[in-house]
């Protein structure tokens, strides 16, 4: 049967008025037009007949959305049925038939490949039966969104003391990256870094999660939806002493817990965080060593916080909340380690990776699983300040190594993954949902096979370029962690194989560290990782820069419609790491120059630098065009141009 042809498309019966579902009726609708000529949308009408597409009634109007993803799309004569017995089934079945029947890619708002436009389409028997493998949590976390904030106009002012968050996504921006999770998928969404809905332009961010049906959750350092920052300004507000501790001024605190809990209330589908931390997520402590019975107190401190927190969102909600989670991050892991935490049954534990190294730490297999717990995971394919941010330098292998090891120890009620500005993870964001959906029937080799298959002719090729950017990312030895923020982080030393690299020297880490030389230029640089991340970046230079002008070579064979994808890709990937280890490369060259006098060719390697981020700040317009225009305009995170700026600065 032809779905559409001639300017003609089938009709949608639509027999299921849950209010999510018919939001994902009208983005199929849409999808008809982006994949064809067609002037306007299928039509939707209220009686069933031959040639049409049948939305079916949702069996499940109550209960756990959870227990209802499952979904089947199934021809039948001259129709098409997609049934569910939740409306989260219906929701995927809908967006699986635009992906595998119209062919729109989960990911079309931010993967720079514009939608194939087909006169007609035409298919045969339908048979897609689909469940997920796992009830649970699958969701994304939208932090350190500093392009996503500035992209477009239409933000509110924040009422947060933090230099990077001074206003709001743009509820446009907003929706698209929850569409995008949507089509994937994914069933939950922590929408910002901070969020305080008591702010309207910051409450809109939670609305448009929660008006599409999935879970709604809060950022692990803002339990309740109060961060410290938060808790600033709600004391200022009332004129309220300030001091957020929960051991000095817990009458202030619980009484703020207990206001955010009843704005937060207003939604259905909440997983309430709950735990403690301190300003902008530094432990609660300050001392960079706690002793043991310091440790011991902290860790009654936090499990008695979290009871109480638990008893005022349960109180705020009239006993409806069901789901909450607590992040073993930083100290958390250590404390649960050493079995400090008081945890019950009714709280996911989610154990997080050390972003830093993207790996988790020895304490995640020495933490002693109880039974009847349940148990997460908080993964990170984007981390700030050391990385990545600009560029993915995850890949596959690492990210499915990390995700084995998590189904390995049943760790899978709930799993976060930091996504910062979405469209520059598209490519492992996508994966991670597929992982997550059936990890049985994921391999890394099948995934890369289907992406490469837009290529045509060009898809083995397309292969080895994206295999040849992971594989060669440099890394650091496993020993020298101890020179990465080793206070806070429990890592796991082992080296597990070539191509799961255990610490790679990443984008933030080279705009950090290159930052501390060029500020510290004319003193003694006492740690020695300078000189090694120098020597790693320098080996593979000659590596990313083949690769770029063989990127810039091939791409000219393609479509202009493939070109523009690989040009905003993977080459503008490659270009951006390449440009940043050749500016750190010249600036440490520079500085042993300039040690023993040679200050002349010191001068000559600062030019060098600059002109490395010169150019990269020229060349990443090639990504701001149409919808993306001003993509960059926010980039404060990794701030390149205060990197140029400080350079420049040395040559006076």
């Amino acid at each position: 049967m032809f779905l559409f042809q001639d300017n003609q498309s089938i009709d949608i019966c639509l027999k299921n008025q849950n209010p999510y579902v018919r939001l994902a009726l009208e983005d199929l609708r849409k999808d008809f037009l982006r994949c064809s000529y067609l002037s306007k949308q299928p039509a939707i009408v209220e009686e069933e007949k031959d040639f049409c597409l049948v939305i079916e009634e949702t069996s499940e109007t109550g209960g756990d959305p959870l227990q209802g993803e499952s979904f089947s799309i199934v021809s039948d004569g001259a129709k098409i049925r997609i049934k569910a017995n939740g409306y989260l089934g219906m929701m995927w079945g809908i967006y699986t038939f635009s992906e595998k029947i119209l062919g729109v890619s989960p990911c079309y708002l931010f993967n720079d490949l514009e939608t194939e436009k087909r006169r007609c389409l035409e298919v045969g028997d339908i048979h897609i039966e689909e469940t997920p493998q796992r009830v649970g949590f699958r969701g994304v976390f939208i932090n350190d969104e500093d392009l996503l904030t500035e992209w477009k106009e239409g933000g509110g002012a924040r009422r947060m003391d933090y230099p990077f968050y001074k206003v709001t996504v743009a509820e446009s921006v907003m929706d698209m990256v929850v569409e995008t999770v949507l089509r994937l998928r994914l069933n939950l969404v922590i929408p910002a870094s901070f969020l305080d809905i008591d702010n309207p332009p910051e409450k809109v961010l939670a609305d448009c999660v929660a008006k599409r049906g999935i879970f709604l959750s809060q950022h692990h350092i803002e339990p309740l939806g109060l961060s410290h920052f938060t808790f600033e300004g709600y004391c200022k507000k009332l004129k309220k002493d300030g001091e957020y501790s929960y051991i000095h001024n817990s009458e202030t605190l619980i009484e703020a817990w207990e206001y955010y809990a009843k704005k937060w209330a207003q939604y259905d589908n909440v997983v309430w965080q709950v735990g403690l931390r301190g300003k902008a997520d530094r432990p609660v402590w300050e001392e960079d060593t706690p002793t043991e019975k310091e440790l011991k107190t902290y860790a009654e401190y936090i499990s008695n916080a979290i009871k109480k927190q638990k008893e005022i969102v349960l109180q705020a909600t009239g006993g409806r909340a069901k789901y909450f989670s607590t992040t073993l991050w930083m100290e958390g892991s250590m404390l649960a380690e050493k079995g400090l935490l008081d945890l019950d049954k009714d709280t996911i534990i989610v154990f997080a990776d050390n972003g830093p190294n993207q790996m988790f730490g020895k304490d995640y297999d020495k933490v002693p699983r109880q039974k009847g717990l349940q148990y997460g995971i908080y993964y990170h394919v984007q981390y700030y300040d050391i990385g990545p941010h600009l560029a993915p330098q995850t890949g596959l292998n690492k990210l499915y190594y990390n995700i084995q090891r998590t189904k390995n120890k049943g760790d899978d009620s709930y799993y976060i993954l930091n996504v910062s500005n979405v469209r520059e993870f598209v490519f492992e964001m996508q994966a991670y949902a597929e992982m997550l959906w059936n990890f049985n029937d994921f391999s890394t080799e099948k995934y890369m096979e289907g992406y490469c298959k837009l290529y045509g002719e060009y898809a083995q090729k397309a292969k080895e370029f994206i295999t040849a950017f992971f594989d060669n990312l440099p890394s650091l030895p496993t020993a020298d962690l101890q020179y990465v923020h080793a206070n806070y982080f429990n890592y796991d030393y082992e080296e597990i194989s070539p191509n799961v690299k255990n610490f790679i020297i990443k984008d933030g880490l080279i705009m950090a560290r290159g930052g501390e030389i060029a500020y510290h230029f004319r003193e003694e640089l006492y740690s020695p990782i300078y000189r090694k991340m120098y020597e790693g970046l320098k080996d593979v230079l000659p590596i990313y820069e083949r690769l770029a002008c063989d990127l810039e070579r091939w791409s000219e064979a393609l479509s202009e419609r493939l070109k523009g994808h690989v040009r905003c890709k993977w080459w503008l990937y490659t270009k951006t790491l390449l440009h940043m280890y050749r500016w750190y490369v010249c600036l440490y060259e520079a500085k042993e120059c300039y040690d023993v006098g040679e200050n002349k060719k010191s001068q000559a390697l600062l030019n060098a630098a600059c002109e490395s981020l010169e150019e990269y700040l020229s060349l990443r317009k090639c990504a701001e065009y149409g919808e993306f225009e001003n993509w960059y305009r926010g980039e404060l995170k990794m701030n390149v141009k205060q990197r140029l700026y400080r350079t420049k600065q040395l040559l006076g």
